[in-house]
C-alpha cells in the first residue's frame, strides 16, 4: 500500500532535520495546534482542563498548556511535581497514592510552595497525608479515587466511595475536593466509536453519582475529575463532570490514531532512525530498539504485533525490537539502503519520552531548539 504523498514528504523533511540518530523530533506547530484545540473543546464545554504532563515532562510545555487555559496540571510522581513547581507551575495534582514518610515529607514541602492536591483510595493513605500535613501546618486537597472499570487503583463507586469520603473528611489538614477516576479501560474495549463513547459515559456517570452521594451526606465533593486523551472527546459531554485530564493529546501517537482521537496530521513527536543493515531483501535493521521506542504494544483491544508506524511507508512494519535494534519488514523490492533514515511514530509516546534525554524542537520546517527532558526518569 502506497502512503499519501504528504506523508512521504513529511517523513523526508523530518529525516533531514535530525543531527544524529536515534533522535526524537517534536513539531512545535503541531504541538501548539493540539494544545489550542483541547483548550477550546474544554472551554466550550465549560469544563476545567488539567493536562497530564507525563507525556512531555517539560515545564515549558506545561506552561504553554496553562497559558492556553488549563487550570493546572497533573503529574504521576512527586519528582515530576517538584520539577514543575520549581519551574513556577502553581497548581499541581499528584494523581498517585503517596505512601511512606519520605514521600509524605516531600508532598508537604511542595504544599508549602504551591497548591498541591493528590488522590487517595484508602483510609490508611489519607491518614498518612493528614498526619504529616497537620504537623507542618498546611492543608492539602484530596480526591477519592473511584474504580470505574479499569480495575487498577480506586475504591468501588457508590457506597464504598461515600464511606471513605466520610472518614477522610474528618481527618485534620485535609480538604475533600471531590472524586477522581481514570477510564483507561475504554482503550482496550472491543467495538467501535459508539462502544467507546458508551463505556466512557458509563465510567463518568459512576464518578458523578459517587460525588452526588458524597454530597448528600453533607460532605463537600465539588470536583468530578476524569481523564484520558482517548476518551477526552466523550468525557467533556458527560453531565456532572467538572474536570478532564488528557495527556497524550499534546503529541499523539499510534495508539491515539487507533482510538480515533487523532489523525496522523495531529502527531507531533517522531523518532528518526538510521538503517544500519539490510541482511535480507525483506528485512532492514534500524538503530532504535526497546531502549528508544519501548516495547509497548498499541493500546487497543487486539493490538497488532508491531511497535510503530513508518512515516511515508505504509508497507513497512516494525515487527521486532531488541534493546538496540529495530527489525522492519519491507517489500523485497523496496528502495531502502544502509545509511537511509526512517521516521517512526511510536505506539506509546509517553514511554518514549521517559527513555530520552532530550528532544529536537522544530518549527516551520527548521530546528529551533534542543530541549532536555528534565522530568524524565523521575519515578519516585
Amino acid at each position: 500500500m502506497t502512503a499519501p504523498a504528504a506523508q512521504v514528504e513529511r517523513g523526508a523533511q523530518l529525516a533531514d532535520l535530525a543531527r544524529d540518530t536515534p533522535e526524537i523530533i517534536v513539531d512545535l506547530d503541531t504541538v501548539t495546534a493540539n494544545i489550542e484545540r483541547a483548550a477550546s473543546v474544554a472551554r466550550q464545554a465549560n469544563i476545567a482542563l488539567r493536562p497530564h504532563t507525563k507525556t512531555h515532562k517539560l515545564p515549558q510545555l506545561a506552561k504553554a498548556q496553562v497559558e492556553a487555559g488549563a487550570v493546572g496540571i497533573q503529574v504521576a510522581k512527586l519528582g515530576e511535581a517538584e520539577v514543575m513547581v520549581n519551574a513556577g507551575i502553581q497548581d499541581v495534582l499528584v494523581g498517585y497514592p503517596i505512601v511512606g514518610d519520605v514521600k509524605l515529607a516531600r508532598l508537604v514541602a511542595l504544599a508549602q510552595r504551591a497548591h498541591i492536591s493528590t488522590t487517595v483510595d484508602s483510609f490508611e493513605g489519607a491518614a498518612g497525608i493528614s498526619r504529616v500535613a497537620n504537623l507542618a501546618g498546611v492543608d492539602i486537597d484530596v480526591l477519592i479515587e473511584v474504580d470505574t472499570g479499569m480495575h487498577r487503583l480506586g475504591v468501588a463507586p457508590g457506597r464504598p466511595a461515600v464511606e471513605l469520603a466520610e472518614r477522610v473528611a474528618e481527618l485534620p489538614a485535609l480538604r475533600l475536593a471531590g472524586v477522581f477516576t481514570h477510564e483507561g479501560h475504554v482503550y482496550s474495549a472491543h467495538g467501535g466509536f459508539e462502544e467507546k463513547e458508551r463505556l466512557t459515559r458509563q465510567a463518568c456517570s459512576l464518578a458523578v453519582e459517587s460525588a452526588e452521594e458524597i454530597r448528600a451526606t453533607g460532605v463537600p465533593a465539588d470536583v468530578v475529575s476524569v481523564g484520558s486523551a482517548g476518551t477526552f472527546r466523550f468525557a467533556v459531554r458527560c453531565p456532572g463532570v467538572t474536570e478532564v485530564r488528557p495527556g497524550t493529546y499534546i503529541y499523539n501517537d499510534r495508539s491515539q490514531i487507533a482510538q480515533g482521537a487523532a489523525t496522523i496530521a495531529d502527531v507531533a513527536a517522531f523518532v528518526v532512525a538510521t538503517v544500519v543493515s539490510r541482511p535480507a531483501a525483506d528485512r532492514v535493521v534500524v538503530d532504535v530498539g526497546s531502549k528508544v521506542m519501548s516495547s509497548d504494544r498499541m493500546i487497543v483491544a487486539d493490538p497488532p504485533a508491531s511497535f510503530g508506524a513508518v512515516v511515508g511507508h505504509d508497507d513497512f512494519d516494525l515487527v521486532r525490537l531488541s534493546e538496540e535494534h529495530g527489525i522492519i519488514e519491507v517489500p523485497p523490492d523496496a528502495e531502502v539502503r544502509v545509511g537511509d533514515r526512517i521516521v517512526l511514530i511510536p505506539n506509546h509516546i509517553c514511554t518514549v519520552m521517559n527513555l530520552a534525554n532530550e528532544i529536537t524542537i522544530v518549527q516551520k520546517g527548521a530546528v529551533v531548539e534542543y530541549l532536555p527532558i528534565v522530568a524524565r526518569g523521575l519515578v519516585q
